[in-house]
């Protein structure tokens, strides 16, 4: 979870420097845990680092803001790789099998055995939501991270050949690839092009690195104008963005099924006949400024769905639109009840602490709720 940040033929990172903690939502089910940093990649940056943790959803999400305005405009002029680390989540720190990532297409590594340079892959079939991946076969493990928003959205990926890894990668396989998507005897591309950092850099040295970060362009940080993926974006005063932290197995899929279930959550709505859904919200974690919500009600900071109250009450339809979406989480805001209410899904009361896990956070007047269930149609929600 460290912040690394590269700039200047060099980096930044927090791996060793002191900054603050504080818990933020300390609930019977929802927990919020911030650290803050001034970090220096070519000039002051303040960051603020958010781990959402809710009963009933397997992965956390971390939440990053950047503020460049200390530094001022055009000062700084860096990447972002956070959440940036080296885990053994295959316990044992065995071979690496498997690499993918998404950012306009999906790239996976194909074949079988440890990943090194020569190792074919494919890199054709579209992709909506950014997300990176590793995985061991021997041990059944896979860890990885995947926004909570869709490329269209939020790009993600840092895009380092300034276009070449779109002309000569992307939309190929290891047999059709460009002449200059890889170099030096290479079959994967080549290590720099790599929209996010994983083992690339160790591969000619050792097969069990177990890097995965995540991955913004140069200039992401800090420019009040840079280009990425044909896009023009800015950096300046403040970027954030969100992943959910995938830790589980390959047999199941764990970070496709992640990936799965964000896609699904921006394709699904959410409106109410009592009670508002908003239509903007936070543009990210602890900032004031405002972004739209799209869709309506659905807060990509933390992957949840946000309801204002009326009279400390809600009646709202999350239509699914025919995929199953699970144990879905909703924000009611302007909740200023002393105790937490009775909840209805299609007219069912739902038991508390199994069927729905209920955090009343007092003072910003919100109740937080998870619905321990499925469903790919529509759910009526009742708070009464």
């Amino acid at each position: 979870g460290s912040v690394v940040n590269h700039y200047a033929s060099t980096s930044d990172t927090t791996h060793d420097r002191t900054g603050q903690f504080q818990t933020v939502l300390q609930g019977a089910h929802h927990a919020v845990h911030q650290y803050t940093w001034r970090i220096t990649p070519g000039g002051n940056v303040d960051v603020t680092v958010q781990w959402f943790f809710a009963t009933g959803r397997a992965h956390p999400v971390y939440a990053i803001t950047y503020d460049a305005t200390p530094a001022g405009p055009n000062v700084v002029n860096a990447d972002s790789r956070a959440p940036y680390g080296d885990l053994l989540w295959d316990v044992t720190g065995s071979a690496v099998e498997g690499v993918g990532w998404g950012d306009q297409y999906r790239f996976r590594t194909t074949g079988s055995g440890a990943v090194t340079s020569a190792t074919g892959w494919t890199y054709t079939a579209a992709n909506v939501v950014p997300h990176v991946l590793e995985w061991s076969v021997t041990h059944d493990a896979e860890m990885g991270l995947v926004s909570t928003r869709s490329f269209a959205q939020q790009v993600s990926g840092g895009d380092y050949g300034a276009g070449l890894l779109a002309a000569q990668c992307q939309g190929k396989t290891s047999a059709t690839k460009g002449a200059s998507c890889s170099s030096n005897g290479w079959m994967m591309p080549t290590d720099w092009l790599w929209p996010f950092q994983l083992n690339q850099y160790e591969l000619p040295f050792t097969d069990a690195s177990h890097r995965v970060a995540w991955g913004l362009n140069y200039g992401a940080i800090g420019q009040q104008s840079y280009q990425a993926f044909g896009r023009t974006l800015s950096g300046y005063p403040r970027v954030s963005y969100s992943t959910v932290v995938v830790l589980g197995t390959h047999a199941e899929g764990a970070v496709d099924a992640e990936v799965t279930q964000v896609e699904r959550r921006l394709q699904a709505r959410l409106t109410a006949s009592r009670g508002t859904v908003p239509t903007a919200g936070p543009a990210g974690m602890a900032r004031t400024d405002t972004q739209p919500y799209t869709p309506a009600g659905y807060d990509p900071i933390f992957s949840t769905w946000v309801v204002q109250a009326a009279s400390n009450q809600v009646t709202a339809v999350l239509d699914a639109n025919g995929a199953a979406l699970n144990n879905p989480i909703f924000q009611v805001t302007d909740f200023t009840g002393a105790a937490v209410p009775a909840v209805f899904a299609n007219g069912h009361q739902l038991a508390a602490d199994s069927e729905v896990f209920a955090t009343l956070d007092a003072a910003s007047h919100r109740l937080w709720l998870t619905l321990n269930l499925s469903f790919s149609g529509a759910l009526e929600l009742r708070v009464e």
